[in-house]
């Protein structure tokens, strides 16, 4: 199955199908059980506001943000822990995705993207991005785009790698 959206000249049906194969794909669980009580519902509302906030502002269309359960992370709340936000924003043009999370420094409004260690090659949060100027500095190759502090953590990095600072707990 392809995961390219199809083009806004595509009908409301077909794109509206799409969609919903691309959400089953990615996330089954929760999109057949959204519907099974408030909590799966306000878990599946939120996130869809989260996809129309990100995509304001790295200026893509909804339908190339996808947000799904972070296998890696969990929020505290007040009944227990619950899967992350990862979110995964889709270049129509390019095909090549980037991977976010929320930053919690900026609730709802910024979001810490995801990208390789250059030591370890490990995935951890690189840069914090509130616009596509933030994307752009950091992939401008003449910029000197701040590193989240987030980036640093030990915990999220290959044994050995120098990129990563030991906690205070450690």
């Amino acid at each position: 199955m392809t995961t390219t959206a199809p083009a806004l000249t595509a009908g409301l049906a077909e794109r509206a199908v799409h969609a919903a194969r691309v959400h089953c794909a990615a996330d089954p669980d929760g999109f057949h059980h959204r519907h099974d009580d408030p909590d799966q519902w306000n878990r599946w509302a939120r996130r869809a506001r989260v996809a129309r906030t990100i995509a304001a502002a790295l200026q893509v269309g909804v339908d190339g943000v996808l947000v799904a359960d972070d296998p890696h992370r969990t929020y505290r709340t007040r009944t227990g822990p619950v899967p992350g936000d990862l979110i995964t924003v889709t270049d129509p043009p390019t095909g090549r995705a980037w991977r976010f999370i929320p930053d919690f420094t900026t609730p709802g409004d910024g979001w810490l993207l995801l990208d390789r260690c250059p030591g370890c090659e490990n995935e951890v949060p690189v840069t914090r991005v509130a616009t596509l100027g933030d994307l752009g500095e950091y992939l401008d190759p003449d910029a000197d785009s701040p590193i989240a502090d987030e980036a640093r953590d030990e915990g999220l990095h290959q044994p050995g790698c120098t990129f990563g600072i030991p906690t205070v707990d450690s």
